[in-house]
């Protein structure tokens, strides 16, 4: 921070008087703090203090207990941090945590301008693309896939991004880098730091600073587009067989999805795999996204990515018995998946999907066998998979997204972040994720976010059962009983279905299938 802050002259003494006079008026924030803060905690840009409104409690608290410990460094806040006693720390994160000041917007010129910028423009467009789409071929997810998507925060542990400072926002990632600051829960932050370069960071701290919103436009127009033929120019490049062999199968960056009648169904589709539950209503029980399991858009390999896919089909599927087209394996996701119901072939959401995924397999050879199709196999565990052994593995390195109950989380603004992995929130039973070894091929190979591979196939394998081992909604082919419904649709050793687990029977406890569309019914 500036020398200025120096000068104000903050002690342990100065803090606790404005405490205690925060607490008498129970206003903003007056005396030391406020010097650098702001009157209500809203943060000073000139200053390159933080807005501190509104930040969670508890990360507010630990920020100041890393302050005091030395794990995040700093020459002004040590001192002052080490001063307080604990119960006096806790008392200043509540205060801060209540105050709904308005946050210091800088324009985007101003930031870009404040960060060297030679382009404002081009930083602000790369600054949008890192933090809504992310860079995955370099195990850099979207920002806002942790911080919400308009980045509001998520939880107590994914403060806000927006509302803060380029400067401060690009001090902590360059902190990061350097090791001044811990690299936090999971040492998150401190990967995908190592991972930016100095332009990544300017361009992150400019977008996040600038106001601007960090959500994909919504359709034009309230109905879905017309079904047009694609013209012949829309059509995806030709690739020979030999070429496609060759090389890995990279999809084409969205850049490219022409600007046409063609083009506005694929961009329709990309919105409603990215948010089902706005774009297509009417056919999903829960809130979960598609990119959920498909991460990266439908992109990422092993991921079960959509490029794959759509040239395996159609084919034949032991699950309905018969050959099916890609279009309705689509169904099959809004039944399961979704734990909705299935949309009409031709319909508008089928076809703006199918056209989405047309698109991403651009250049692609047809093949069932598409490296990167599907989740990876995990090589089988030393050990049984076990249900303790994986609530602990949950615990150290789940339950900070998903949550403690598993039922994920919700950013700020109300938009889904973190899926639910059971409960009624969650896929049914007969999603292909409520299966074990389909749940541990897309932990091990995607999970925890930018540090996939890190848990070994032991650990892989038992938190996958223990994720697979409580109670979800129903399946939505229920023949009257769990025992028959497990004989005819779950008799196999990766489905947790109709097994006893502490005592209780897995399925006899499930709601009904269909989530919000049952209530929508009623």
């Amino acid at each position: 921070m500036p020398a200025v802050l120096a000068a104000v002259g903050l002690s342990g003494f100065a803090i606790r008087s404005t405490l205690a006079a925060t607490r008498a008026a129970d206003q903003g924030v007056a005396g030391s703090c406020a010097a650098c803060h702001g009157s209500a905690g809203q943060g000073s840009p000139a200053l390159d203090a933080p807005r501190l409104a509104g930040l969670p409690r508890n990360y507010l608290l630990r920020q100041m207990q890393a302050f005091a410990g030395g794990q995040r460094r700093s020459a002004i806040m040590a001192p002052i941090a080490r001063a307080l006693s604990a119960g006096e720390l806790a008392r200043l994160a509540s205060l801060y945590a209540r105050s709904r000041a308005a946050p210091t917007v800088t324009s985007a010129a101003g930031t870009a301008a404040s960060a060297g910028a030679a382009n404002d423009l081009q930083l602000l467009a790369r600054g949008a693309r890192l933090a809504r789409l992310g860079r995955w071929q370099q195990q850099l997810p979207a920002c806002t896939q942790c911080h919400g998507a308009r980045g509001s925060g998520v939880g107590e542990s994914f403060p806000p991004l927006a509302g803060q400072s380029a400067a401060y926002l690009r001090a902590q990632l360059q902190a990061w880098q350097s090791g001044a600051r811990d690299p936090g829960p999971l040492g998150l932050m401190g990967a995908i730091a190592h991972r930016l370069s100095a332009l990544d960071i300017s361009a992150v701290a400019v977008y996040f600073a600038s106001g601007q919103p960090a959500v994909l436009p919504a359709p034009a127009q309230s109905q879905p587009p017309e079904q047009p033929q694609p013209p012949e120019q829309s059509q995806p490049p030709a690739q020979s067989a030999a070429a496609a062999v060759a090389a890995p199968f990279s999809p084409p960056p969205d850049s490219l999805i022409p600007h046409d009648a063609f083009g506005r169904v694929v961009r329709f589709g990309e919105q409603i795999f990215d948010d089902p539950s706005a774009y297509a209503a009417g056919f999903v029980g829960n809130r979960l996204r598609c990119s959920s399991c498909h991460l990266d858009r439908g992109r990422r390999a092993g991921s079960a990515p959509m490029w794959a896919a759509y040239v395996a089909y159609p084919a034949y599927r032991a699950k309905n018995g018969h050959v099916n087209t890609f279009a309705e394996r689509l169904q099959g996701c809004f039944r399961y998946s979704m734990n909705g119901q299935a949309p009409p072939l031709g319909s508008p959401v089928l076809v703006a999907l199918e056209s989405y995924a047309y698109w991403l397999a651009s250049g692609a050879r047809v093949t069932a066998h598409l490296p990167g199709r599907g989740y990876p196999r995990v090589p089988p565990p030393a050990r049984p998979a076990d249900f303790r052994r994986g609530a602990r593995v949950y615990a150290e390195h789940c339950a900070l997204c998903h949550g403690k109950d598993g039922a994920g989380q919700n950013a700020r603004e109300g938009t889904l972040a973190f899926p639910a992995l059971w409960g009624d929130g969650s896929f049914n039973w007969g999603a292909g994720m409520a299966d074990v070894d389909n749940a541990a091929g897309f932990i091990r190979a995607n999970m925890p976010l930018s540090q996939d591979h890190t848990l070994s196939p032991q650990q892989t394998w038992d938190v996958a059962l223990f994720m697979d081992s409580h109670e979800r909604p129903q399946d939505p082919r229920f023949q009257g009983s769990v025992q028959a419904t497990r004989r005819r649709f779950h008799d196999g050793a990766d489905s947790m279905y109709g097994r006893r687990v502490n005592g209780h029977i897995l399925g006899e406890g499930s709601t009904a299938a269909g989530g919000a569309l049952q209530r929508v019914a009623r």
